[in-house]
Protein backbone atom coordinates (compact mmCIF):
# COMPACT_ATOMS: atom_id res chain seq x y z
CA UNK A 1 0.00 0.00 0.00
CA UNK A 2 1.40 3.21 -0.84
CA UNK A 3 1.58 6.33 1.44
CA UNK A 4 -1.54 7.97 -0.44
CA UNK A 5 -3.67 4.83 -0.06
CA UNK A 6 -2.32 4.42 3.67
CA UNK A 7 -3.54 8.16 4.34
CA UNK A 8 -6.93 8.07 2.67
CA UNK A 9 -8.00 4.59 4.83
CA UNK A 10 -6.61 6.63 8.12
CA UNK A 11 -9.01 9.86 7.44
CA UNK A 12 -11.73 7.63 6.14
CA UNK A 13 -11.50 5.98 9.49
CA UNK A 14 -11.47 8.94 11.75
CA UNK A 15 -14.35 10.11 9.52
CA UNK A 16 -16.24 7.31 9.89
CA UNK A 17 -15.43 7.21 13.84
CA UNK A 18 -16.47 10.96 14.62
CA UNK A 19 -19.52 10.82 16.30
CA UNK A 20 -22.75 12.98 14.45
CA UNK A 21 -24.01 15.97 15.85
CA UNK A 22 -26.54 16.58 17.17
CA UNK A 23 -28.06 20.25 17.22
CA UNK A 24 -31.03 21.13 19.47
CA UNK A 25 -32.37 22.53 16.60
CA UNK A 26 -32.94 19.55 14.06
CA UNK A 27 -34.26 17.81 17.55
CA UNK A 28 -37.20 20.57 17.84
CA UNK A 29 -38.19 20.40 13.83
CA UNK A 30 -37.96 16.08 14.48
CA UNK A 31 -40.96 16.80 17.08
CA UNK A 32 -42.52 19.51 15.58
CA UNK A 33 -41.87 19.55 11.79
CA UNK A 34 -44.80 22.09 11.29
CA UNK A 35 -43.14 25.31 11.09
CA UNK A 36 -46.52 27.12 11.40
CA UNK A 37 -47.09 27.67 14.60
CA UNK A 38 -45.50 24.63 15.82
CA UNK A 39 -42.98 25.93 17.78
CA UNK A 40 -45.88 27.59 20.34
CA UNK A 41 -45.45 25.17 22.89
CA UNK A 42 -41.41 25.60 23.34
CA UNK A 43 -40.53 27.20 25.93
CA UNK A 44 -38.65 30.54 24.43
CA UNK A 45 -35.32 29.83 26.16
CA UNK A 46 -35.51 26.67 24.63
CA UNK A 47 -35.77 28.35 21.23
CA UNK A 48 -33.98 30.70 21.68
CA UNK A 49 -30.91 28.49 22.87
CA UNK A 50 -31.86 26.13 19.39
CA UNK A 51 -31.58 28.95 17.04
CA UNK A 52 -28.21 30.46 18.63
CA UNK A 53 -26.52 27.07 17.97
CA UNK A 54 -27.95 27.05 14.78
CA UNK A 55 -26.33 30.04 14.09
CA UNK A 56 -23.03 29.65 15.60
CA UNK A 57 -23.27 26.24 13.86
CA UNK A 58 -24.04 27.61 10.26
CA UNK A 59 -21.14 30.43 10.97
CA UNK A 60 -18.56 27.45 12.21
CA UNK A 61 -19.06 25.47 8.56
CA UNK A 62 -19.06 29.06 6.78
CA UNK A 63 -15.61 29.47 8.17
CA UNK A 64 -14.59 26.32 7.56
CA UNK A 65 -15.83 26.45 4.01
CA UNK A 66 -13.60 29.66 3.56
CA UNK A 67 -10.22 27.97 4.93
CA UNK A 68 -10.73 24.70 2.58
CA UNK A 69 -11.32 27.03 -0.08
CA UNK A 70 -8.00 29.11 0.57
CA UNK A 71 -6.11 25.99 0.52
CA UNK A 72 -3.35 25.59 -1.86
CA UNK A 73 -3.73 23.01 -3.85
CA UNK A 74 -1.33 19.74 -3.98
CA UNK A 75 0.08 18.20 -6.98
CA UNK A 76 0.07 14.63 -6.82
CA UNK A 77 2.35 13.06 -9.48
CA UNK A 78 2.21 9.46 -7.97
CA UNK A 79 -1.50 9.05 -7.05
CA UNK A 80 -3.42 7.74 -10.54
CA UNK A 81 -7.13 7.99 -10.16
CA UNK A 82 -8.99 6.01 -12.79
CA UNK A 83 -12.12 7.73 -12.46
CA UNK A 84 -10.77 11.08 -14.01
CA UNK A 85 -8.07 9.20 -16.52
CA UNK A 86 -9.18 10.75 -20.58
Amino acid sequence: MDNFSGALNELMSCIASTASLELKGMGLLREQPHLVGGFASVPRPQLVDAVTEIVAYTARCSAAARSLANLTPIPLMSAVVWEFGI
